[in-house]
């Protein structure tokens, strides 16, 4: 979404510039295709909202899920760096502080419920 999202903001205006209003002649027509130019904003504009939604969500955690989720998702470490630097243990690393840190970030994101449900015997769902 990063790079789907990296226009310039001499580029967006630029592509805005160019949209035309469809020209009304007052005459029926069949539909017209959809406006490439018009979706291609609305990815870059969605892209964008991800991108920023993503920041906010992380600087809301705490500051051990905040400083995991930069370094794995941010600064592309691997977990193996992750755990080492942080100092933590592989096994504790993976069993307590990362699931932590992910449902932080699913509690805090707002754009989408980015929680995985399970079904219990007695077919509610709960979030994991």
């Amino acid at each position: 979404m990063l790079r789907a999202s990296g226009l310039t903001s001499a580029n967006y205006d630029a592509m805005i510039a160019r949209l035309k209003s469809p020209a009304m002649d007052g005459m029926p027509k069949s539909p017209t295709k959809l406006n490439n130019a018009d979706a291609t904003i609305v990815r870059r504009v969605y892209a964008q909202q991800i991108v920023k939604r993503t920041v906010e969500a992380i600087d809301r955690c705490d500051n051990v899920s905040k400083e995991l989720l930069s370094m794995r998702y941010l600064d592309n470490y691997t977990d193996t760096m992750c755990y080492m630097t942080i100092g933590y243990s592989r096994s504790h690393y993976f069993d307590h502080i990362k699931p932590s840190a992910l449902l932080q970030f699913a509690d805090t994101y707002l754009l989408d419920d980015l929680h995985i449900y399970k079904s219990d015997l007695n077919q509610t769902q709960s979030g994991l």
